[in-house]
C-alpha cells in the first residue's frame, strides 16, 4: 500500500447549503459565511430526493455553541455522536431512546437530515424538527414512491397554532416529472453523497463543513415522540 494512503481523509462532502426552518419568516434559509447573514430561500422550491438521515443539533449552553451528531439511518441499531463545536468533549453517545432525556438538557433536538438536489443551489441538505419534521414525514409515508420520477415541491407555509403558540410549516407536494438531463445531474449528485457517507463508516464524527449562524427502506425511523419540544 502507498504511503499516501495514510494522509487520506476520505470523499469531501457535496453538500453545498444546509437549509434550515424560519417559522416567522416561514422559510428555509442558509447561512452566507462571506456574507456573514442567514439567507433566505424563496418559495416554491423544487427539489429531488437523494437521502434522509437522522440527526442531533441544537445550542450548548456551556460551551456557547451549536452541537452536532453523525447522521444516522435508522435510530433503533445506530448509535449518535452529540459533540459541541466548541469542544472535543462528547456530550452525548448512544442510541436515540437511551440519550433522549440528555439531550433535552444539553440543548440537543432530534433532526432529519433531508438531503436533496436542487436546479438552483445543487446538493442541499435540509433540516427539520419538529411540527416541520412531521410534515415532512407525513408527506414522505404518503409519497415515497413517487420520488424517483418527479420533484418534490415546497409550495410555501402553512399557519398553525398550538395552545397560545403560532407557528408555521413548510408544505410539501409531488411535483413535475424530472427531465432527462436534471435526472443526469441529480444521479452523479446521488453517487457523490452516497461515496461521502460510505468515506465516514466507522470514522469518528467530523464537524460539518458550517459555520455558527448567530442570529420504509433507507429514511431514518420517525417515532411520535421525535416530535416533541417546540412545535417548529
Amino acid at each position: 500500500m502507498p504511503r499516501a494512503e495514510a494522509f487520506k481523509t476520505g470523499a469531501s462532502s457535496p453538500v453545498q447549503k444546509y437549509l434550515s426552518w424560519s417559522s416567522p419568516e416561514k422559510k428555509f434559509y442558509y447561512y452566507d459565511k462571506e456574507k456573514g447573514s442567514n439567507i433566505f430561500v424563496e418559495l416554491p422550491m423544487s427539489i429531488i430526493f437523494l437521502d434522509a438521515k437522522a440527526t442531533i443539533k441544537g445550542f450548548h449552553a456551556g460551551t456557547q455553541s451549536s452541537i452536532y451528531s453523525n447522521d444516522v439511518s435508522n435510530t433503533k441499531n445506530e448509535k449518535f455522536v452529540v459533540r459541541s463545536f466548541k469542544s472535543p468533549i462528547t456530550l452525548a453517545e448512544g442510541f436515540y431512546q437511551e440519550i433522549k432525556a440528555k439531550l433535552g438538557d444539553i440543548g440537543g433536538d432530534y433532526h432529519v437530515s433531508l438531503y436533496a438536489y436542487s436546479d438552483m443551489l445543487g446538493v442541499i441538505n435540509i433540516a427539520m424538527k419538529g411540527a416541520a419534521l412531521k410534515e415532512w414525514s407525513d408527506f414522505a409515508t404518503s409519497n415515497r414512491k413517487s420520488f424517483l420520477g418527479s420533484y418534490i415541491e415546497i409550495k410555501g407555509a402553512d399557519d398553525r397554532k398550538n395552545g397560545a403558540i403560532k407557528y408555521s410549516v413548510p408544505l410539501f407536494a409531488v411535483g413535475g416529472a424530472i427531465s432527462m438531463n436534471i435526472s443526469e445531474s441529480s444521479d452523479k449528485a446521488y453517487d457523490s453523497l452516497m461515496e461521502y457517507f460510505k468515506s465516514k463508516e466507522g470514522a469518528p464524527s467530523p464537524a460539518p463543513a458550517i459555520v455558527d449562524a448567530v442570529a420504509e427502506e433507507v429514511a431514518p425511523v420517525v417515532q411520535a415522540d421525535e416530535f416533541d419540544g417546540l412545535p417548529f
